[in-house]
This record gives structure tokens, C-alpha cells and sequence, in this order.
């Protein structure tokens, strides 16, 4: 999936790491809101961002998770995650867009888990393929000692998408 950001792939780090800061561990601070998961499972219950008919990179672009600094780079990403609904994932039957869908709704819903989530891209082609894997509990920031729901983006370098 990174050859669909051509020259931009360098901005991939980036536009995830923009994920990982809005779904992270909220930082509580007297007379401050928490930001982070605690935030996203507060609009998740008022506005229903993540629903079944919606793909994860609609959510996405509600979220504004591309970015404003480069409007090519912002539109490849979000054409790479367009992607997501033709690749599969780790649970039989969802594909990967499914699977991210129903992880998000099911942590952020009533009486979700609400763990912080971390997005990061693992090389498509070795031992997991070209497929979206979901992993919780995990511990994908060793110098954080909380569990996340980790999303893995299947990518290779250059050529053809996965």
C-alpha cells in the first residue's frame, strides 16, 4: 500500500503519527479536557463516527487525519486507505476496513474497552502479508507501560500496492 504514495511516502510516518496522537492515551490535567482515546469516545457517542456503512478512511477524513500541510500527500493517503475494503485482515470474513471499523466501534462504544490505539505499518511482504491486523491488548510503545488496540497497515516499498 505505501506505493500509493509515490514521492509523498515519506509523509506516511507522519499521517500516522496524527492518528496516534488523537486516539492516544488522553492526558488529564486539572482544568483540561483529556484530548486523546477519552475524546474520541466522546465524539464516538455523540456523533456515530464509526459505523458499519462508513469506511474507516471516511472516518478519517471527519477526523481530519491528513494532514494539512500538503493537500497530495492528504489525498494519496486517503486514496491508500480506500484501499482497505479490497484487502483482508486477521479475522476471517472482514476485511481489513471491516476490521479496524468494528475494533474502533467496539472500543470506543458504550461499555468499550476504550483503550488508546496506535497505528503502524508492518512490510507486506513477510510473514503476515498483505492483509490489516488488529492486535489487543498490546504494548507497541516499549516505553509505555499501557495497553493499546494496535492497527498494522500491510505496505511494501515502491511497484504495485499490496
Amino acid at each position: 500500500m505505501g506505493a500509493l504514495m509515490a514521492e509523498d511516502d515519506i509523509y506516511i510516518g507522519t499521517l500516522m503519527e496524527q492518528f496516534n496522537l488523537r486516539f492516544g492515551l488522553s492526558q488529564t490535567e486539572q482544568g483540561f479536557s483529556g484530548g486523546g482515546n477519552n475524546e474520541i469516545a466522546v465524539l464516538q457517542s455523540e456523533f456515530g463516527i464509526f459505523r458499519a456503512d462508513r469506511t474507516f478512511a471516511q472516518s478519517a477524513r471527519l477526523l481530519g487525519l491528513g494532514g494539512l500541510q500538503n493537500n497530495r500527500a492528504k489525498n494519496r493517503w486517503f486514496s491508500l486507505l480506500d484501499v482497505l475494503p479490497r484487502l483482508g485482515s486477521d479475522k476471517a470474513g472482514e476485511t481489513g476496513d471491516q476490521r479496524i471499523v468494528k475494533a474502533l466501534m467496539a472500543n470506543f462504544g458504550d461499555g468499550g474497552k476504550l483503550l488508546p490505539c496506535f497505528m503502524k505499518a508492518h512490510d507486506s511482504r513477510g510473514q503476515y502479508g498483505p492483509i490489516v491486523i488488529v492486535t489487543e491488548p498490546d504494548r507497541p510503545i516499549f516505553y509505555i507501560e499501557k495497553d493499546y488496540l494496535t492497527i498494522s497497515l500491510p505496505m511494501k516499498p515502491g511497484g504495485q500496492p499490496a
